[in-house]
């Protein structure tokens, strides 16, 4: 064979070969969301994983370095889908209100429930141990589907600008996250504060998140009435 014909040949084996590559990194990201709807982050292996997958475990590594890397990029793909919910509800609703927002937010986490389950370790845990161009690309692609869903909040709520609403839609954020676990409590902060004073610090998540999204939307509307 000659050296043109390897040269002609070698960009369609590469082609062949990346897309093996997608295909099998996309069976292993669709094999740990799998088992992430039936358990919890802590409850995961990579050994079930790589079982699931059907691939040797040290392949897997050579995908994703760490639990946390790979769990990230499952985050990332929930985070799309919930955004598409987000976009389809601003797109159908006939109407939408400060209280209709946030009572649409909070029910939608019930439509998400890997999704809700990972929100609360991203910053402590999965953001600690992923690599930089996995993290990179996730604040991407929020990033993407924050700024694809603006012109509609500002549609409905045009009070907002565009930097003002990127503020006001990480604020949810931070709200859904820092009121997880005081909605999910451990055991032990149960049975610490049972029959105690101390239980108001155990809050219903969902009604705290909704009236504290209606206050947040309040708050940015200023003199303006929603």
């Amino acid at each position: 064979m000659s050296r043109a014909q390897v040269l002609e040949r070698s960009p369609k084996k590469r082609a062949v070969l990346e897309k093996d590559k997608l295909s099998k990194r996309t069976s292993i990201i669709q094999a740990a969301a799998t088992l992430l709807q039936k358990k919890d982050w802590a409850e995961l292996s990579m050994d079930e994983v790589a079982k699931r997958a059907k691939i040797a475990k040290g392949t897997l590594y050579l995908y994703f370095p760490t639990k946390e890397d790979l769990c990230l990029r499952i985050h990332s793909a929930d985070y799309e889908s919930w955004f598409m919910d987000l976009n389809e509800f601003f797109v159908s609703a006939p109407k939408i209100d400060a209280e209709i927002f946030s009572n649409w937010f909070v029910n939608s986490m019930d439509r998400h429930l890997r999704f809700l389950k990972l929100l609360p370790i991203v910053p402590t845990i999965l953001e600690k141990n992923a690599s930089i161009q996995t993290i990179r690309e996730f604040k991407t692609n929020l990033k993407n589907q924050i700024t694809s869903v603006l012109p509609q909040l500002i549609k409905y709520f045009p009070f907002f600008t565009e930097q003002s609403g990127f503020l006001f839609l990480m604020q949810c954020h931070a709200l859904a996250v820092g009121s997880w676990s005081h909605g999910f409590p451990s055991n032990q902060v149960k049975e610490a504060v049972k029959d105690t004073d101390l239980e108001m610090f155990v809050l219903d998540y969902k009604k705290f998140l909704e009236i504290s999204i209606l206050n947040l939307l309040k708050g940015h509307s200023g003199s303006h009435s929603i």
